[in-house]
């Protein structure tokens, strides 16, 4: 009997120590496995080190992104790049995109932020990681003012409406045409040429969203009078910076500092001087 027992606590010894070594030969690796490999701006940078951020943006984005002549770009976000420059003593390189492929090259680390209004969206953020939204806006779809068809009408007559490529307004262009709709898509480099398409008559409608259109319009009382808004299409939308995934530390210090911004009077004064307020 003696025997016996000695012989099944061996066994059970034996099993424990096995079983212990599986799991930690399971469950060890992935104590150092990450989702994503280290990136420029995981960590904190070196003491003493310059922070040197190369921003990405839309070149012809009124009144959030725009390239003047003199190759300065102006408009709300650069503002507020600035401004988050400022606080943390960043070096800001600016590189204006086309916004076609401008999510593609913040991935590959040609850019590493976008703030140009870029929309918070589930097909991005599966590539790229967001900062706090700071605006809110819709989409609208616009017709020539003389132009006397109701907005199922022109969505049905074939013609052409016009989108800027790569855009949230050119994947509501899409839903469209997949909900059955019957008109042909006319992508564009920027909304100031979609909004051309349909003043010139080469489109009979163009998506935009209020974040552009109020604004323009408000600059341009002679476009105001020959368009008017057919209607919103969907719930809103909310513009944010962009980062690659494995950068927390540059998006927890953005996170930071536009907090810090929107919680300042500055930041209404800010929004009445580029017409957003």
């Amino acid at each position: 009997m003696g025997k016996i027992l000695a012989f099944l606590l061996l066994g059970i010894v034996i099993g424990l120590a096995a079983g212990y070594l599986l799991v930690s030969s399971v469950t060890a690796p992935s104590q150092n496995k990450c989702l994503y490999e280290a990136g420029k701006f995981s960590g904190v940078p070196k003491k003493g080190e310059q922070v040197v951020v190369v921003y990405g943006f839309d070149a012809n984005y009124p009144p959030f992104t725009v390239m003047q002549p003199n190759g300065t770009p102006i408009g709300f976000d650069v503002d507020v790049v600035n401004m988050i420059a400022k606080k943390y003593g960043w070096k800001i390189i600016y590189k204006p995109w086309d916004w076609s492929t401008i999510v593609t090259a913040l991935e590959k680390g040609d850019l590493d932020i976008i703030a140009s209004g870029m929309t918070i969206t589930s097909a991005r953020s599966q590539k790229i990681w967001f900062s706090i939204p700071y605006y809110s806006y819709v989409h609208q779809i616009v017709a020539r003012r003389n132009d006397t068809r109701s907005l199922s009408k022109i969505l049905n007559s074939g013609d052409y409406i016009a989108v800027q490529s790569g855009s949230t307004a050119d994947e509501w262009a899409d839903r469209l045409l997949k909900a059955g709709y019957k008109f042909k898509k006319l992508g564009l480099g920027s909304y100031t040429s979609a909004l051309k398409a349909l003043l010139d008559g080469r489109a009979s409608a163009f998506i935009t969203d209020s974040a552009f259109l109020g604004p323009y319009l408000k600059k341009n009382p002679d476009i105001e009078n020959k368009v008017k808004v057919l209607g919103n299409l969907g719930a809103p939308y909310n513009y944010a910076i962009a980062t690659r995934p494995q950068d927390k530390w540059l998006r927890d210090k953005i996170n930071a500092a536009l907090e810090e911004l929107m919680d300042n009077p500055k930041w209404n004064e800010l929004l009445k001087k580029w017409g957003l307020g």
